[in-house]
């Protein structure tokens, strides 16, 4: 006697479940649609609509250009004094401040920073002035210039912030006779970022 072999199929369950990441990527789509055969709808739509929302709110950009608005004084004695930016231009996460002229990173990250500043002397004689970028008062990009008459000085790099961190813009000038240096407002005189990574 031939015994009859059956052959059984076996039908297997798909289940996906959702990892976090920082960034929106195309397997939401993919793990939302094999979701939806094993989920009742509404339970569906209500976990992946949370997830999206999540994925944007952690993967969110983070920009902002400020502008110097009005004049400001300063004198050749070789102490520093912030760059006052009073006119923002775009702050995207709403992390800089034009009251103190401040940018607070809500994210860690890699972030490209510069700061330009435009200045008149009024005089013929050397004028050296030092910009530099601080983070939490201690100096992260800077620049060294020797001007005559005025000039436009700026400083440009790429640094790691943690969230909360304190970003302001100081510049220096000396010379051989203390003379007043004004910082010329406008688009010359701007300070910006954004972050990268």
């Amino acid at each position: 006697m031939v015994k009859k072999v059956v052959k059984k199929s076996v039908v297997k369950k798909r289940s996906v479940t959702f990892t976090k990441s920082k960034t929106i990527s195309t397997r939401i789509a993919t793990k939302c649609k094999t979701k939806k055969r094993s989920a009742p709808k509404r339970a569906f739509k209500r976990k992946c609509r949370k997830i999206v929302i999540r994925k944007i709110a952690l993967g969110r950009t983070s920009a902002f250009r400020a502008l110097a608005s009005t004049a400001q004084t300063a004198t050749t004695n070789g102490i520093d004094v912030q760059v006052r930016y009073q006119n923002e231009v775009l702050d995207i996460n709403n992390e800089y401040n034009p009251l103190t002229s401040t940018f607070r990173p809500q994210q860690s990250g890699v972030y490209s920073l510069v700061a330009a500043v435009a200045f008149i002397s009024g005089e013929e004689t050397s004028v050296n002035v030092f910009l530099s970028i601080r983070v939490n008062g201690i100096e992260q990009i800077s620049d060294f210039e020797t001007f005559t008459l005025g000039g436009l000085i700026d400083a440009a790099g790429i640094i790691p912030l943690n969230a909360g961190d304190t970003v302001q813009v100081f510049a220096l000038f000396s010379a051989e006779q203390e003379r007043a240096i004004f910082i010329v407002p406008g688009t010359f005189t701007r300070f910006e970022g954004a972050r990268i990574r």
